[in-house]
């Protein structure tokens, strides 16, 4: 699970794909496996990305396996493990991704910021997603100007020879007024893949995405 930015709705968006999942009888193991912002009182954990990723797929048991590098500087996450005097590499995370699957375990990995963000001193998400090999959802903020974003990471996706799933363009705020902006029908100008749009506040995903991964 990747985006063209920060803040466009990845973690909303795979709570629910996780639930879906969940619900047709998968073993989804998520993994958030670096966040920074990370609150320094447990109480304040639901507020997290990893927590709200391990609930949906019922393991909150399992909070320090799900994100098992978490620091407290809201920050970039390079930046934040520096100022903890930490440094982690690709290697590192995707070993803890992949460390105890089972062969029908459902992976499900979600990166921090966009897709070309820093994530390790030596890698960036895509690095990370390419390491992996694992099919990529892009999430982006459905707004004016969001198409050049979107073209360009799955010009990032193509080049790394990996799958795209499907394209979430994810009303993020509400548009106010009437508008003639159909992002999802300009991309299909220059793209193939699967687009969903979701409408600002929308409550259930479309039953096609999750199956196009299930």
């Amino acid at each position: 699970m990747t985006g063209t930015d920060t803040d466009v709705g990845k973690t909303w968006v795979g709570t629910n794909i996780i639930r879906e999942l969940v619900a047709l009888g998968n073993h989804v193991v998520p993994k958030k496996p670096i966040e920074s912002g990370w609150p320094q009182s447990s109480n304040d954990y639901p507020q997290t990305d990893a927590y709200r990723l391990a609930d949906a797929a019922n393991k909150i048991d399992d909070l320090d396996a799900v994100c098992p590098n978490r620091f407290t500087a809201a920050l970039s996450p390079v930046r934040a493990a520096r100022m903890e005097n930490c440094k982690l590499s690709l290697e590192l995370i995707k070993e803890q991704c992949i460390s105890g699957l089972h062969a029908n375990d459902f992976l499900y990995v979600e990166g921090a910021g966009g897709f070309y963000s820093p994530l390790v001193e030596d890698g960036l998400n895509a690095d990370l997603a390419s390491s992996l090999n694992l099919p990529v959802v892009l999430v982006a903020n459905n707004k004016l100007g969001c198409m050049s974003q979107i073209l360009l990471c799955c010009e990032a996706i193509e080049k790394r020879q990996l799958t795209l799933a499907a394209i979430v363009l994810n009303q993020v705020d509400e548009i106010g007024g009437d508008t003639a902006m159909n992002n999802e029908e300009d991309l299909k100008d220059y793209l193939s893949y699967p687009i969903f749009s979701l409408k600002h506040q929308q409550t259930m995903l479309p039953p096609q995405l999750v199956n196009l991964l299930y």
